[in-house]
Order: C-alpha cells, then structure tokens, then sequence
C-alpha cells in the first residue's frame, strides 16, 4: 500500500502511523516548515511559545494509550493548573507537549517520509493513480491513496472534481481566532495560568511561561473570542495585535504594560458545525477525508477520525 497523506497534523499524522504499522509506505506532506497543525509553537529568545492550542484534554484511554506509544514521559506530561472562570469540555487542561506543543506532532512524525514547505495545490486522478501538484505547478509524484487531512474549506479547495466528497463536507464550518503573545514588564501575581472571560475581545488568556520547558518569563498567550475575530478577520496583524495587547493590559488591571511579540490569525481554528461522521473515504477513487471537523473541536477528535480513517483504509485492503 502506498499512501500520500496531506496534513501533518494529529489527523493525519494518526492515519500515517497507523498505516506504516501495518507495512504501507507513506509520505506526509504539510505547507508549514514542520508538524504541529493545532499544536504549533513558534520559537522565542530560545525558548518557546505555543500559539496553536495551549494545552489538550484527553478524555479517553485509548487516546492516552496511543499518546503514550509514541512519546516519552519527558515529552507528554500533565498540566492542571489554576484556572479563573469556567472552561468548556474542549477547554480543559490535562496535557502539554514539552518543551513545546508541537514536540508531541514531532515525535509521530518519526521516521515517516516528510516533505515539509510543499502546498498541495491540486490533485488529478491518472491511470496510476493520483497526481499530486504544488503550488508551483509541479509534479510531485503519484500515489494510489491519498488522505486529505486539513480544516475543511482547505479540503474542500482540493476536492474539485470529486463532488461525492465535496458535496458532504460543504456544510462544514469553520471559525476564526486571532491570538496574540505578549510579554509582562513585571510578574502578574494575582492572574490564573488559565483565565477565561466573559468579554466582547478576548475569550481566554493562558500564561505560557507556566508551562515546563518554555524557557521564558511572564509571556502569555491572548485568545480573542469568535465573534469579534469573525469582524476583524481581515484586518492586518499590525492593526490587530496592539488592539488585544490594549484589551489584555485592561483586563489584567497591572500598572505594568506589556510587550506585544507576535499577532496570528487562525482562519480555521475550530469547528462550528460539525461533519457528524468520523471520515469520508472513496473506495473506488482511493481518496479519503478526515479531521477533527469530522467530529468536534478537540485535538483528541481528530486522533479519532484519524484512526478510524486508517482502520477503513487497511479493511479495504484486506
């Protein structure tokens, strides 16, 4: 079986490691210059700050099982800190990557086949198989199978000419976040490692630094809430990061103000409506689907569309 898997993130890094156990040889492919998908974490004074997801719940064995196959104690460790206001499900704290985030997309990674910094820019179906492009419009190769594992509309962007697929996941929503990091002149005693607000521009702040491994001080991460990331979506980083570095200093009510390093903007961040099925797969085209969008917003919801996309790929070899 040979398999090219679009996305490395826990989905599709899921269905990647999945499949070499079971003897296929896969190559991943991602447009960033590495893993990580919702776990990303930029590199800082040499250290590190997680911009993606700060933390992640895991709520099943099975999750914590396969966690646990692929990483060390050192890399995966639980963090439950203090936590100001009320968290969602999706929001709790069990675990982070150390000493970043996206060392735990890292350590799927393994020794699979990894092409980083290549945009998939379309597919074609050939007598072999499945041409893949860049966005350069070169050939990159041909792969019987193909799984495509990122947010929706960027699926959907690739699923031209197979309206079967297309078709299902239209529906699909995804929403916004714009994020900021910011630096405090001084240390913020009286803040929770975890504050959630009820409040028009920012949904939840997490102290980053607390984390082990980061190797900072004082650096917090600044979450703006949907609503008004969908109003300013467009807006440049350097018109957004000062307006949720403002609203921070506000909120946290120091007399210090702080340092603004760095505004991102999530286009897809998390799910609004949901697939409501684990994967798509075509048996007859050899083209798959699959996410975290397929069932939730949780770093474990795309664990679990990606192993039971990989578990229909290996039934239909068998």
């Amino acid at each position: 079986m040979k398999v090219a898997i679009i996305g490395a993130g826990m989905a599709g890094l899921t269905v990647a490691r999945r499949l070499q156990a079971n003897g296929a040889e896969v190559t991943v492919f991602d447009k960033s210059k590495g893993t990580g998908g919702r776990l990303s974490s930029r590199s800082f004074e040499g250290g590190w700050i997680d911009h993606g997801a700060p933390y992640f719940p895991v709520d099943s064995p099975e999750f914590h099982d396969f966690l646990t196959k692929y990483l060390s104690a050192e890399t995966l460790q639980r963090w439950q800190p203090p936590v100001s206001g009320t968290l969602r499900e999706d929001e709790k704290a069990h675990f982070i990557g150390v000493p970043r985030n996206s060392a735990i997309t890292r350590a799927l990674l393994g020794d699979l086949c990894f092409q980083p910094s290549t945009r998939i820019a379309r597919l074609e179906r050939g007598p072999d198989g499945w041409q893949l492009f860049n966005d350069g419009e070169s050939l990159l190769g041909v792969w019987p199978q193909v799984v495509i594992a990122v947010p929706a509309p960027q699926a959907l962007a690739l699923l031209q000419g197979q309206p079967s697929l297309a078709e299902v996941i239209a529906p699909v929503k995804m929403e916004p976040c714009w994020v900021a990091a910011v630096r405090t002149k001084t240390k913020l005693t009286a803040q929770a490692d975890i504050s959630v607000y009820q409040d028009t521009v920012v949904r939840r702040v997490t102290h980053n630094s607390a984390k082990t491994g980061r190797l900072n001080t004082d650096v917090y991460l600044v979450q703006a809430t949907k609503s008004w990331s969908v109003a300013h979506l467009e807006e440049s980083a350097a018109n957004i990061g000062p307006q949720l570095q403002k609203r921070f200093d506000q909120l946290v009510a120091s007399d210090a103000t702080s340092e603004l390093l760095f505004t991102h903007r999530w286009r897809y961040a998390f799910t609004e409506t949901v697939l409501g099925q684990p994967f798509l797969w075509d048996d007859i085209s050899k083209l798959g689907v699959c996410g975290d969008w397929c069932l939730g917003r949780k770093l474990e919801d795309a664990w679990q569309s990606g192993t039971q996309m990989a578990s229909q790929m290996l039934l239909a070899a068998s």
